[in-house]
């Protein structure tokens, strides 16, 4: 086998010319497109990478507004709370303070009327007490032994089972507030000796009669006292305005 260094010239020419032709249309744009492929990976995985980083900075963005929300919002309950319990502790305050005017002045009211109504009561009484003692006065006799005349009228007045039943029923007594002058003494027998002749007990003293004679026994009593006057007249007025 020979060797011509002419075929090898020629075979080193076809492949250097098919490196050229390779380099320059294969090998150069496929490194471009590595190149660009790579370049956009690059990118891409840059981007990526600045996405992440802007992602999780949002997110804590994201998370810190949260927290700030929750804290504005914590912040405006709690104001909000201690305003209301401002606003409760002072109308409290304000209700008590109106409650205790009210009740101050009830009292004042109460003790303004207490004070009228008891006036009016001494006006009343006074007035009443004076009617009282008009009438009573006005209605004794004007000298001493006119009770025994009074007292006399009014065993004649009694029916007479009852004035019988008085006279026997034992314990008979002639009641006066002090002792009887010999006129009045004299007057009481003779007025009363139509039922009782000589028989008149000597009389028993009671000086809450006031003034007067009164027949007691025990089955009854004839009263004829100024005391007794007061009573009828008192409870006469009473039942009067009772009425009114």
């Amino acid at each position: 086998m020979s060797f011509h260094w002419t075929t090898f010239a020629f075979q080193l020419v076809n492949v250097v010319v098919l490196l050229a032709i390779l380099q320059r249309f294969l090998f150069r744009p496929l490194a471009d497109v590595i190149a660009r492929r790579q370049a956009q990976t690059a990118a891409a995985v840059q981007a990526a990478g600045e996405a992440k980083v802007q992602a999780e900075t949002a997110a804590l963005q994201a998370r810190a507004e949260t927290q700030a929300t929750l804290d504005a919002r914590q912040q405006l309950l709690a104001t909000a709370q201690a305003e209301a319990q401002a606003r409760r502790t002072e109308l409290l305050t304000q209700a008590r303070a109106e409650a205790a005017r009210i009740v101050a002045e009830g009292r004042a009211a109460a003790e303004r009327d207490a004070a009228a109504r008891e006036r009016r009561n001494w006006e009343h009484a006074r007035t009443l007490a004076a009617g009282i003692a008009t009438r009573a006065l006005g209605a004794q006799p004007v000298a001493a032994e006119g009770y025994a005349r009074r007292l006399a009228d009014a065993l004649r007045s009694m029916p007479d089972a009852e004035r019988q039943a008085l006279l026997a029923g034992g314990h008979l007594q002639l009641v006066a507030p002090r002792p009887l002058t010999d006129i009045e003494w004299q007057a009481a027998r003779q007025a009363l000796a139509p039922w009782l002749g000589e028989a008149l007990p000597a009389p028993t003293m009671d000086p809450a009669l006031i003034a007067g004679l009164e027949l007691c026994s025990d089955t009854g009593a004839v009263r004829n006292s100024l005391a007794h006057d007061l009573e009828r007249i008192a409870e006469a007025m009473r039942d009067d305005t009772v009425t009114d």
